[in-house]
């Protein structure tokens, strides 16, 4: 979790590229489009209303045409990117237990390690590349990490592919998570639930809301979750809690200012993983029991918390104007231990092992005042957002190394502690200040009735002190991210969308340096994409080709290995089909496919045209739902499927492709619902990479969850 931060620069890319001649025929249509209508004598106000109508987005179950990540202005269904909707009921009917669990509704992503895992937000990819977390439109800096099954107040899941950065700031490659919360509601209303499952899992929850005022002007819901379960790992449980009180107030007919404050806690054991050796790779001597635990369980436990507050307005300026306010602070705490697997001895069961443990503390606020509107030029009618951003982070970071951590039997573990006691020394003492500021505008132009461009810009600049072991460093970087896209209606059914969009991310680079003492840049990245969306009355569709390129990565300096350079490279292409299909009343089937190329297009790290680690060629899914007519029944069944990948870049590991089925069937009569979901339900075993080439983690088994909700 220590805080770093990058930048990148890119190369002019030809059409030879199959997502690159896309767009061009895109972009082309968009033109005879423009030609034919530039001259129809119809008012552009008008025109700027109709667009506002085009077709309306319906994504695993939500049906909305919201702006994206509830502060772009822009209407899911004009975004010129690849974006999936998962919304709270969802979520409820799948039996997802973590946000990576919900990523199986996306066929380009990949969800991830288990929730069992330290931090499964570090694992949890979106078109090859990591993904970034966005709560109700501010970045995630840590919030994320403390417990993957916070989701008792999510309202839906936004899942933006691709970089990002002119409205979000830094973002990683993949793309974003946009997290809309529930929201206050004036008429008072609520449920509480409880949930029981294997591996002796038990959570309870609740959920209320209502006005506390007769004129409605003030409204506020309560949520909130606390489970105390046991895990499929041996000696490994999972104590966590969350609550958030969210609150609306109407201050008058042209200012409505809105609260969220949320507070989550975890504490469970360091999950290791387990070998590579045992697991995926034989050892002529036995397979490594999925559940078997290879850290040490007398350590003291994994713990984190994490406050959230967030404060924003909305003040209506004039008919056509707004400004918004907005304010985040998030917090950081946590105490641990951790035992990393290393690699296997000679005889193929005897593990060896290293250990630390420490101490984080990190703070992290972020200040946005955005000013949106609508005007026109002419024939030409815009709707313009720009705004301004400053934010402010704080870490410190202590860290013992345990010095007598001794090897394990994978197959008969023998535990170091208690037997002999822990020995430690001082590793490092860091702390961290980075204080940034941005500038951002985007405008969404509508060119005819049924053409929208969509121009976007961003500066951001940074800056930061920090002292390692009494060592003081200061650095500052600076990155400029735009936008160029369209979308284009073809028919009331049937648009095209397409753009280059860029980001910037300084988590591998800030702090480091060069051979020369000089500071390095953010890291870059650049997704050309193009595609296409039918939305019909029982149907919808889309299609996307893509080359997604993370650029000026960090690799060895030919001069000096000992040093980085910034001049890696890696690109991801694909296409990506997904849609909805209704096949009668009251029932429904989603289902998507991806296939991804990914390769290290530049690199000094010897694996320069390998294949990217942990990126799938193939992955797909199929899910249905279904109303049994006018009866309380309704039942629900899927399938997710993933090619085999790489364990790391270039590695002659492979993990195994694998299918997993879940099923569920809900009962609801008057106050009282009934749910039973059955995941992965032939029990397949499989594993996901740990992001090193020592260990792997199991997929989580067969898992039977019931829940018994009472709403009132």
């Amino acid at each position: 979790m220590m805080t770093t931060f990058a930048s990148t620069s890119s190369r002019t890319a030809s059409f030879r590229h199959p997502a690159r001649a896309a767009l061009a025929l895109a972009i082309a249509g968009t033109l005879a489009a423009f030609a034919a209508s530039a001259d129809d004598g119809t008012p552009q106000q008008a025109r700027g209303d109709e667009a506002d109508t085009l077709d309306t987005i319906v994504v695993t179950g939500t049906k909305t045409d919201d702006a994206f990540g509830a502060k772009s202005g822009i209407p899911l269904s004009k975004m010129p990117q690849s974006v999936q909707v998962v919304d709270a009921e969802a979520i409820r009917t799948q039996g997802a237990r973590s946000i990576g669990d919900v990523l199986r509704n996306v066929p380009s992503a990949n969800p991830g390690q288990s929730r069992v895992a330290r931090y499964q937000s570090f694992s949890i990819c979106v078109r090859g590349f990591l993904a970034d977390q966005m709560r109700n439109g501010m970045r995630q800096r840590y919030y994320e990490d403390i417990d993957a099954s916070a989701m008792s107040n999510v309202e839906r899941i936004e899942v933006l592919k691709g970089p990002s950065s002119v409205l979000y700031g830094q973002s990683a490659v993949g793309g974003i998570l946009s997290i809309i919360t529930k929201r206050p509601e004036d008429e008072f209303g609520g449920s509480v639930d409880v949930q029981l499952g294997s591996d002796d899992a038990r959570v309870a929850g609740f959920d209320l809301t209502g006005a506390l005022d007769a004129d409605k002007r003030f409204a506020v819901r309560l949520t909130g979750e606390i489970e105390r379960s046991g895990t499929f790992v041996d000696q490994q449980d999972i104590d966590r809690n969350n609550i958030a009180l969210a609150a609306r107030w109407r201050a008058s007919d042209t200012v409505t200012v809105h609260w969220l404050s949320e507070y989550i806690e975890r504490e469970t054991l360091g999950y290791p993983g387990l070998p590579v050796i045992g697991t995926v790779v034989g050892n002529g001597r036995g397979g490594v029991r999925r559940d078997v635990f290879l850290g040490e369980p007398s350590l003291r436990p994994l713990t984190a918390d994490s406050p959230l507050i967030q404060l924003w307005a909305d003040i209506r300026l004039s008919e056509r104007w707004t400004l918004t306010p907005r304010y985040q602070y998030q917090g950081f705490r946590t105490d641990f231990s951790q035992i990393r697997l290393r690699g296997m001895q000679a005889d193929g069961v005897t593990l060896n092992r290293n250990g630390r443990y420490g101490t984080e503390d990190d703070d992290y606020r972020i200040g946005q005042i955005d000013l949106s509107g609508r005007f026109d030029t002419g024939r030409v009618g815009h709707q313009l957002l720009v705004g301004v951003e400053g934010s402010r982070e704080h870490s410190t970071f202590l860290q013992y190394n345990l010095t007598n951590v001794g090897p394990i039997n994978v197959l008969a573990p023998v535990y170091t502690y208690p037997a002999t006691a822990p020995n430690a020394v001082f590793a490092f003492d860091s702390v961290g200040r980075a204080d940034g500021v941005a500038i951002y505008a985007q405008d969404l132009i509508a060119l005819t009735s049924s053409w929208d461009l969509i121009v976007g810009l961003r500066h951001s600049r940074f800056d930061y002190v920090s002292t390692f072991n009494g060592t003081r460093d200061r650095t500052t970087s600076s990155a400029t991210t735009w936008q160029l896209a369209s979308n284009l209606r073809l028919s009331e059914r049937w648009s095209l969308f397409g753009g280059v969009n860029t980001g910037f991310d300084t988590e591998s680079t800030f702090g480091a340096r060069a051979a020369d003492g000089r500071a390095f840049d953010p890291e870059r990245s650049r997704q050309v994409e193009a595609g296409v969306r039918f939305n019909g009355e029982r149907h919808r569709f889309s299609a996307a080709l893509f080359d997604v390129r993370r650029i000026d990565a960090l690799t060895a300096d030919p001069q000096d290995p000992d040093f980085s350079v910034q001049d890696g490279e890696q690109r991801v292409r694909g296409i990506e089909l997904e849609g909805t299909l209704r096949l009668a009343d009251g029932w429904t089937l989603d289902w998507g496919v991806a296939h991804l190329d990914g390769e290290v297009t530049r690199s000094n790290d010897g694996d320069q045209g390998a294949e990217l680690g942990n990126t799938p060629r193939l992955t797909g899914l199929l899910r249905t739902r279904y109303v049994l007519g006018e009866t309380p029944w309704s039942f629900d069944a899927g399938v997710y499927a993933t090619g085999e990948r790489r364990l790391v870049n270039g590695s002659d590991v492979r993990l195994a492709g694998y299918g997993l089925v879940d099923l569920g069937v809900q009962y609801a009569r008057g106050d009282w619902a009934l749910g039973l979901t059955l995941n992965n339900a032939l029990d397949k075993h499989y594993y996901t990479a740990s992001g090193n080439v020592f260990g792997v983690l199991p997929g989580d088994p067969r898992h039977v969850m019931l829940r018994v909700t009472r709403s009132f």
